[in-house]
């Protein structure tokens, strides 16, 4: 039976998940010493759409019988999506989040001894709401956020304590770590703030899961030499699939590809290994008949606004100036001075465009020079120009 994944399912059933087994392996390794007394802190990153949500939600399941586990997506906080991303917002999500991780296991008390917390400290609260059995803190002061936090990162741990013959840790994992770029100025000292907490904690793990390159600016912030965690943070990046992998992996779940060797070598290379791009390739591609490498090469024209649609839409979202910078960076990587000698600007005004595309993880500086991150972006630009004799900067 074919049991093949989209490309944007973010959990998979154990016959559709497929190799990974050393990462498993590693990263399970590394949080099971949390029931040692030895918690660690793992970064794990890699570019979009290699499967790192997924992995990490397979691990979690895993770990969940023995294990307090929690999964938290910065991106899908509804202050990140209204543009509006506060520390106070994040710890109401990290509490929300082990709150309900509680009700799952039925750790009644834990419940009970949070409502009493909040009904009898002195909090400026502008309200205490009810979600589901678990009281909510609105809280409105810099104070209380202090006090909040403090409460929220120490929760896990005193969790542990009450059931430690229950569960043999506590484990949090916080997916799309880049979100708090949205700190600005303020993250340096949250995270600082966040490690001075948990520091101590003896029974308690954190995952930071971004969809990041190892060379993001970012990554130094959080566990470079002078970060919030450097010394202490472990990392994990997650790689796409080698062309044996691919290969083994399309012939066992989806044997009705008939990819010829010339088609396969031409799948590989538009696709890059990236799991969410082989998966929706392999989907859209004719079954059950010969596909050589040109055969390929044009089915991956006339499916590029289907794999590429994300990218579409942020496309579109951007200003001219931006939009301009990538087109200006297709044919090959160039470095500040050559980006605004081509376009007739000078280098300080490309500051906070450059800023953007990187905080979009559509670009990538390394060594001063840039280049295009996003290669199913740059064949969707190529293709449009080959076809068109233009870019597409406006739509209707």
């Amino acid at each position: 039976m074919e049991d093949l994944a989209w490309g944007t399912d973010a959990e998979l059933t154990d016959e559709q998940f497929y190799n990974r087994e050393r990462d498993i392996s590693l990263i399970k390794g590394l949080l099971e010493t949390t029931s040692k007394g030895s918690p660690p802190t793992i970064m794990v990153v890699g570019i979009r759409g290699v499967g790192k949500t997924v992995l990490l939600k397979k691990i979690k399941k895993e770990l969940e019988d023995d294990y307090l586990t929690c999964y938290v997506d910065l991106s899908t906080t509804s202050g990140y999506q209204r543009g509006k991303l506060t520390e106070t917002g994040i710890m109401e999500q990290f509490y929300s989040s082990w709150m309900e991780a509680c009700k799952r296991r039925g750790f009644a008390t834990v419940l009970e001894r949070v409502s009493k917390f909040f009904k009898t400290k002195k909090f400026e609260l502008k309200d205490l709401k009810d979600a589901g059995g678990i009281p909510v803190p609105i809280i409105q002061s810099e104070d209380d956020y202090r006090k909040l936090s403090k409460f929220v990162l120490d929760l896990p741990q005193k969790i542990y304590e009450d059931h430690s013959r229950d569960i043999e840790g506590s484990i949090m994992i916080i997916d799309e770590f880049q979100s708090l770029r949205d700190l600005g100025g303020r993250l340096d000292s949250f995270l600082w703030f966040i490690r001075g907490v948990i520091q101590n904690q003896k029974n308690v793990a954190y995952v930071f899961s971004g969809s990041v390159s190892s060379r993001d600016s970012i990554i130094e912030k959080i566990a470079g030499k002078d970060g919030a965690f450097g010394g202490r943070m472990l990392n994990v990046e997650i790689y796409p699939f080698t062309k044996e992998t691919v290969k083994n992996y399309l012939n066992e779940k989806l044997p009705s590809l008939n990819l010829e060797d010339g088609g396969f070598e031409r799948f590989y290379k538009c696709t890059k290994g990236v799991p969410f791009y082989v998966n929706t390739f392999a989907k859209l591609l004719q079954k059950n008949v010969p596909l050589n490498d040109e055969m390929v090469t044009e089915e991956f024209k006339r499916t590029l606004p289907l794999l590429a649609v994300h990218l579409i839409n942020q496309w579109s979202r951007l200003t001219l100036h931006e939009q301009t910078i990538l087109t200006t960076l297709i044919s090959k990587p160039l470095k500040r001075k050559e980006i605004a000698e081509s376009m007739n600007i000078t280098p300080g005004s490309l500051s906070n465009p450059l800023n953007k595309l990187q905080k979009l993880d559509l670009i990538e500086s390394e060594g001063g020079t840039y280049s295009i991150c996003e290669p199913i972006l740059k064949a969707w630009l190529k293709k449009e120009y080959e076809e068109r004799g233009v870019f597409p900067f406006r739509s209707i």
